[in-house]
């Protein structure tokens, strides 16, 4: 199973904003994320709204403005960024919340128990995994190296 680019950057752009929620001044622009991260600022514009969105950052405007979190690290999960930026994924089609039909269902129907077994520990796995549970001073210090050695 392989999440999207997009749900890769929002995971990364995400756990980049929990190590500086706890600063006084934790708003940081697009630019600023942008350029911090080698992200694409374009592709990181879509992410940033997907993710306002869906109320895990909230944005302020202005000339001083930028992005925070709208809660504490420790009360976002993994699976709630992925799918605010992905959607609700299944590992397969037949299990999908909209799912419709299929002409090899009927081969498949000993198959779909398991893939849902499967589904519901993945998700579980991902929903137990939340943002304050990284090591958050070396993230910061493993970013910063990063951008200092680009520079």
């Amino acid at each position: 199973m392989t999440i999207s680019k997009a749900a890769d950057y929002a995971i990364l752009t995400v756990a980049y904003l929990a190590t500086v929620s706890r600063e006084s001044n934790n708003l940081r622009s697009k630019v600023y994320l942008s350029s911090r991260l080698n992200l694409p600022k374009e592709f990181l514009s879509l992410i940033l709204q997907k993710l306002t969105r869906s109320k895990i950052l909230t944005s302020k405007r202005g000339v001083t403005g930028g992005y925070f979190l709208t809660k504490d690290a420790d009360e976002i999960t993994f699976k709630d960024v992925i799918e605010a930026v992905d959607g609700k994924k299944a590992l397969v089609e037949c299990i999908s919340d909209d799912f419709e039909h299929c002409n090899r269902l009927h081969i498949c129907k000993s198959i779909i128990p398991k893939m849902k077994i499967v589904q519901e520990r993945v998700d579980d796995a991902l929903d137990s995994m939340h943002f304050g549970e990284l090591d958050l001073s070396q993230l910061s210090k493993d970013i910063n190296k990063t951008k200092t050695s680009n520079s």
